[in-house]
C-alpha cells in the first residue's frame, strides 16, 4: 500500500525538476505577450524560442513556444527570402525569451 505513494511522490518530484517551459513570450518584434505552452499535455515537451533576422529587406523577431523536437520553422525561411541572416536562441524556463 506504501509502495504506489511513494513512487507517486518520486515521479512528482522528477517532473517539478525537468527542464521545460509552462509559458513563453510569443509575438513579433515589440508586439509580444505571455502565452501559455501547452494545451494540456505534459508541460515537459516545450521550450521559448526567439528567431531574430538581422539586415536584409524586413528585420524581424519571432517569440514563441515549441516543442522540444523542434526546431525553428517559419523565422528561417521569411528572412532567408528578405535576404537577411538569422539565429534561433532555444531556453527552457518560463518566459525566458523576452
Amino acid at each position: 500500500m506504501l509502495k504506489p505513494i511513494v513512487i507517486s511522490v518520486c515521479v512528482l518530484l522528477v517532473v517539478q525538476h525537468v527542464n521545460a517551459a509552462k509559458s513563453c513570450y510569443s509575438g513579433q518584434n515589440q508586439r509580444y505577450a505571455e502565452k501559455q505552452c501547452s494545451s494540456g499535455s505534459l508541460d515537459l515537451e516545450y521550450v521559448c524560442q526567439t528567431f531574430t533576422c538581422e539586415g536584409g529587406k524586413s528585420p524581424f523577431t519571432l517569440r514563441t513556444c515549441a516543442r522540444k523536437n523542434m526546431g525553428c520553422i517559419a523565422g528561417p525561411r521569411i528572412c532567408q527570402f528578405s535576404g537577411g541572416k538569422g539565429q534561433c536562441q532555444r531556453c527552457d524556463k518560463d518566459l525566458c525569451n523576452r
